[in-house]
């Protein structure tokens, strides 16, 4: 796990790296990057082998643990084998939640597949770096630029992630953590079951299924989760019980990398492994991971937030999601029986080993802190950090009530906690009631074959929409899909508003299109659809780059 971990992660720095050194990702970065990954994993893994029963790898299954890993095997094949599938020549996927985000993933990796420039600007708004953490893309992408499928990537990179992650939750607690984390969820069982249906059961609700609503779309977790929990179940066996744990420097690769990933889960875990090291006195065994992390999280901190910008997306908002309903209700609704079981378990770690007291204590006091503070434009993101605050209360959770339970009582708790999760792990394995079209293969082939001649670094005024071809050909628009602007902190109502007038062909739209650095039109069924009253006047004076079944493209810029 650590060595795979390690080759991902350290494939993907270097190629940061160096596509940032030399001003762009080209395909001797990526071979040199994968190289160097490859040969970072190697190491990782003979280093950790030895170890591996100190933080939890090496202890058997028992069988409901099996059943546990079953589970999840059999949801995540079910989920990746269809996340990009090609049926009568159209991409669909099963999960309605990658409806939105898988578009915007495909764009950012054909976007750094082309060659962009480096550190990438915003592919789907004009004047904006990317200020995302897109490790995963990137790691993509290198491999889509030696000449692997996007599509085939999207689904066997999710099956391996799969893997990692089961090993991972297995080894931070064992096969309650794997079935908690894959049956998570709130108590709107009855809503499920009265034939709702996956999706609109989960209108609403804020509390989630993990699985289902981040780790299967959000594709920073495809790493995050399991070098997250590695690093926190190393965190404990070194910190806290005063044992091995990793090699300090797979340990800080893992920790250094991190934010490339995903930011949210390099917050937390560094505040929890600082808040171990300290109340347990063993701040020097934590200075050697430190030492190996501090240099590329400062610089991947700094690049992906350009220069700290992000922290002004920190806000308050007391109550977080639950607006005008009852608190307690809605706090009984959404978490059921894990909030009521992790404060029993909280009040029997005082009286029992610090271990506990430091894994539950941390875990409800951050977790009370997000219904505060919002960490993004989107309140509802908070559960990016609500994850790690419920995976970290597990073990406690197990061991200190779950586990004293005599056999039919712990059926019951257990019935209670995890069967709102399993329903909508099947219904979601069940489909969608209509098929959820990514993208019409033919029509994004020729809009690619078209774009070829336009230079990676030239937008192209488009309708704003999730999916336009010419984002999936990984080309940069003067403004994407709104919704995703918004979520990520980007003000563009400037742009936008310039974009319409363009596309409407309104009296000055030459100074319009300058406004919106549009350097080519595009003119298909979408912007018909939307401006169908457009005199469209860049016909007349502007040169046509290439039209067919799809559309047209116009030269608007010299």
């Amino acid at each position: 796990m650590a060595g795979t971990l390690i080759g991902a992660g350290a494939a993907t720095f270097l190629g940061a790296g160096l596509a940032a050194a030399h001003g762009a990702l080209l395909p001797w970065v990526s071979w040199v990057a994968l190289a160097g990954g490859a040969a970072a994993g190697v190491l990782a893994w003979r280093a950790s082998r030895g170890g591996r029963d100190e933080w939890g790898e090496g202890r058997r299954p028992g069988p409901w643990d099996v059943a546990a890993l079953a589970c999840f095997a059999a949801a995540a094949l079910r989920q990746f084998l269809a996340v990009a599938r090609v049926e009568d020549g159209v991409l669909t996927t099963l999960l309605p939640n990658n409806y939105g985000d898988l578009p915007l993933h495909w764009t950012y990796v054909r976007y750094l597949a082309n060659g962009a420039a480096f550190w990438p600007e915003n592919p789907i708004v004009a004047g904006e770096r990317l200020r995302y953490p897109f490790g995963s893309d990137l790691l993509t992408a290198q491999l889509v630029q030696l000449g692997l499928p996007l599509a085939g990537l999207l689904t066997w990179m999710g099956v391996g992630a799969s893997l990692l992650a089961m090993a991972a939750l297995f080894a931070w607690g064992r096969g309650f953590a794997v079935a908690a984390f894959l049956f998570s969820g709130s108590l709107a069982v009855s809503s499920l079951l009265a034939g709702g249906g996956f999706a609109g059961s989960q209108e609403g609700i804020a509390w989630k299924n993990l699985f289902l609503a981040l780790f299967v779309p959000q594709r920073g977790f495809l790493f995050a989760l399991p070098a997250g929990l590695l690093l926190l179940a190393s965190g404990r066996e070194r910190l806290l019980r005063g044992r091995l744990g990793a090699p300090a420097w797979v340990d800080g690769l893992l920790w250094g990398v991190m934010p490339l990933f995903h930011v949210h889960t390099f917050l937390f875990v560094s505040l929890v492994l600082g808040l171990w090291a300290v109340a347990a006195g063993r701040i020097r065994a934590q200075l050697p991971a430190l030492f190996w992390a501090v240099a590329p999280a400062t610089w991947g901190v700094w690049q992906v937030t350009d220069g700290f910008r992000a922290a002004s997306l920190v806000w308050w908002k007391p109550g977080w999601t639950i607006g005008d309903a009852n608190p307690v209700a809605f706090l009984a609704v959404n978490f059921g029986l894990f909030l009521p079981l992790a404060l029993l378990a909280l009040a029997r770690a005082w009286a029992g080993p610090s271990e506990h007291r430091l894994t539950l204590g941390p875990a409800l006091a951050f977790l009370a802190t997000l219904f505060f503070v919002m960490l993004a434009p989107w309140d509802w993101d908070n559960t990016k950090v609500m994850l790690w605050c419920y995976l970290l209360a597990l073990p406690g959770l197990w061991d200190l009530v779950l586990a004293r339970l005599g056999p039919r009582l712990r059926a019951v708790a257990l019935g209670g906690l995890l069967l709102p999760g399993a329903v909508a792990v099947v219904l979601a394995s069940r489909g969608p009631a209509g098929r959820l079209e990514i993208l019409d293969v033919a029509e994004v082939e020729g809009v690619c074959r078209a774009l070829a001649a336009v230079p990676v670094s030239e937008r192209v005024a488009t309708v704003p929409t999730f999916n336009h071809p010419v984002a999936l050909c990984g080309h940069p628009l003067v403004a994407g899909y709104p919704g995703h602007l918004w979520s990520h902190g980007i003000r563009a109502d400037a742009t936008l508003a310039s974009l319409d007038a363009l596309l409407s062909g309104a009296p000055g739209w030459e100074e319009r299109a300058r406004e919106a650095q549009a350097a080519v039109l595009f003119w298909g069924r979408r912007e018909e659809g939307r401006f169908p009253q457009s005199p469209r006047p860049w016909e007349a004076s502007r040169p046509l780059v290439a039209e067919g079944a799809w559309g047209r493209l116009y030269r608007l810029a010299p």
